[in-house]
């Protein structure tokens, strides 16, 4: 019940799209496409291509179809290259396909798209280099008592990151839906699967947190140990930029609640911002640490 008395319908929870052993989400712009792109093949029909391999259309917002895998394994897979489906439709995700959910940039021609990314991953690296090399110590000139209270908490971070790479493995596949498909922009691809990179930054988050948190314990620790973990989590801060890009740019899910509906699927424009302040907040802060004042 709202403010005013009134009753609204609850939203409809939100169902993302099951994996498959070969992150199989298929999406194709239009129906049509699907199945000239079939027929050219043999002459197979849609419906009946649908019925060997195992799989259904499901109509999602904007009137496009998602092909969801219900059966995955080599003799599928071999399936849908006769039928004339590339391995690389069934690799990409649904947020692939450009406008999902109303998302702008991936609407925009790749070479627009990538212009884009790149002034986003630009606009951070100088917020960035502002607040590490000028207003850190313009503040810490400023206020030094209270700067040097602050600094005294900024090993707390460590146990952010600690959960922050627990997550990678606890709710593994938002994290697996967030890493840019290839060919994301017109230029990502790298080596190694998301699987593969999931669990890298886990472990290095963890890692890299206790590091970092090393420094609120009551223990004689080298002193070496809690800036080379900040210089460590600065860097891979940086280097999941991409993935966190993504969100922004294909309206990618990322990890949501076990309850969450429609309404969380997509992150607001300002949600976007508030992350990407964020960001350069763990920069900053990971930098100071990476860089103690001389005793």
């Amino acid at each position: 019940m709202s403010r005013l008395g009134l009753h609204l319908p609850r939203a409809a929870p939100f169902t993302r799209p099951a994996p498959s052993a070969h992150r199989a989400h298929a999406q194709l712009a239009t129906t049509s496409t699907l199945v000239s792109a079939r027929r050219a093949h043999g002459g197979v029909t849609a419906p009946r291509t649908s019925r060997r391999c195992g799989e259904r259309l499901h109509l999602v917002t904007g009137g496009r179809c998602a092909l969801r895998r219900r059966r995955a394994g080599l003799a599928t897979a071999a399936s849908n290259e006769d039928d004339g489906v590339s391995s690389a439709d069934l690799d990409s995700p649904p947020w692939s396909v450009p406008g999902y959910r109303g998302a702008q940039v991936s609407s925009l021609p790749e070479s627009t798209q990538a212009a884009s990314v790149f002034a986003v991953w630009a606009g951070l690296a100088g917020l960035t280099a502002l607040a590490c090399g000028t207003v850190g110590p313009a503040l810490s000139d400023a206020f030094p008592e209270y700067m040097a209270w602050s600094r005294g908490t900024w090993p707390v971070l460590g146990v952010t990151y600690i959960a922050a790479g627990a997550a990678h493995f606890g709710v593994k596949q938002g994290f697996l839906d967030m890493f840019p498909h290839k060919g994301a922009w017109g230029f990502f691809n790298i080596p190694g699967s998301p699987s593969f990179h999931v669990t890298w930054t886990g472990v290095a988050e963890v890692l890299g947190g206790v590091g970092i948190a090393s420094a609120l314990l009551p223990l004689d620790t080298p002193d070496w140990i809690t800036p080379a973990a900040a210089w460590g989590m600065f860097l891979l801060t940086l280097a999941v930029t991409p993935a966190n890009t993504y969100m922004w740019s294909h309206n990618a899910p990322g990890p949501l609640p076990e309850d969450a509906d429609e309404s969380m699927a997509v992150l607001p424009w300002y949600g976007h911002l508030a992350r990407g302040l964020l960001q350069v907040l763990l920069l900053s802060i990971t930098w100071g640490l990476a860089h103690p004042p001389p005793q």
